[in-house]
């Protein structure tokens, strides 16, 4: 099982990506691309952590 302390990185690491992506301002297929990428694994790392911590208690 992935400990909390991992899920809490991922989800710290997920959001700083997001946030580096919102400041680019060419608006390319490849940044959209990656900007729904970047959403993607957010949203996965915000479901794991909730997940965790309801299981958890």
């Amino acid at each position: 099982m992935i400990s909390e302390r991992t899920l809490r990185q991922w989800r710290k690491d997920a959001l700083k990506a997001h946030l580096d992506i919102k400041g680019w301002d060419n608006e390319g297929e490849s940044t959209s691309e990656r900007r729904e990428l970047y959403e993607r694994i957010l949203r996965l790392t915000q479901e794991l952590l909730d997940l965790h911590l309801i299981r958890k208690g």
